[in-house]
């Protein structure tokens, strides 16, 4: 099935056409367990199901042991993989699309999305650091083409062959906050709620305050006492 749809791909020239096929048909792989690993679902007429063979919409690759994936319906997954290695967290919450998004997750990685997030697109790297924590509260919406890095990726040294990695520090983004397209989240990015940031964007740091729109490399404050809602402008 994936080989034929891929090849129908290659004739369809719209983008999110060919996006919503490989999500509805080419992506249920089947979940291999091994290692304790465990994914389980809590529907909403309140079953829970245990290790699921196939989650429409989502790719799972266990690459080492004792990982839990819990996921509490309903979620609408689109295109999207998760790579985890050993005694990983993920936590997921009903929420209203979560596309186009793999996420790499190295040793005792934790992720945790909260209610009602939206991410349109997100390649989200949690590896080769342990213990490592993405956490993004509810009613929160991720554009296309971002990038997150909970880690530094690869050790850097000095000249002395030191190294001068920073400290581990997680990643955190508040409630009802707006990440645009192309934003960049590096290790140590913490962003308060009701935030805009703005496209291209990027933060490694605490943002100072909540109610703001930040924008630039790296990104500073350009208008505070912002409320911000989703839909059309009138």
């Amino acid at each position: 099935m994936k080989t034929l749809i891929r090849f129908l791909c290659l004739f369809i020239p719209s983008q999110n056409v060919r996006h919503q096929l490989r999500a509805k048909y080419g992506n249920n792989k089947r979940i291999k367990y091994r290692g304790n690993n465990k994914i389980i679902i809590h529907t909403q007429d309140g079953k829970t199901i245990i290790n699921p063979s196939r989650i429409p919409g989502l790719t799972v690759n266990f690459n080492g042991k004792n990982s839990l994936i819990e996921l509490f319906y309903p979620i609408i997954f689109n295109n999207c993989e998760f790579n985890l290695m050993n005694d990983c967290v993920f936590t997921i919450h009903d929420s209203y699309g979560i596309k186009n998004t793999i996420i790499y997750a190295y040793d005792e990685s934790v992720v945790f999305f909260d209610k009602n997030i939206g991410i349109e697109g997100a390649r989200i790297h949690m590896m080769n650091e342990r213990g490592t924590v993405l956490k993004i509260a509810k009613d929160v919406v991720l554009s296309y083409d971002i990038e997150i890095y909970t880690t530094d990726t690869h050790p850097i040294f000095d000249i002395n062959g030191k190294c001068i990695n920073n400290k581990k520090s997680c990643v955190t983004i508040g409630e009802h906050t707006w990440i645009c397209a192309s934003c960049v989240l590096l290790k140590g990015a913490r962003i308060p709620d009701n935030v805009i940031l703005g496209h291209s964007s990027v933060c490694s740091s605490k943002l100072p305050k909540p109610n703001c729109i930040y924008a630039g490399n790296p990104c500073k404050c350009i208008k505070k006492n912002i409320k911000w809602k989703g839909g059309t402008i009138d």
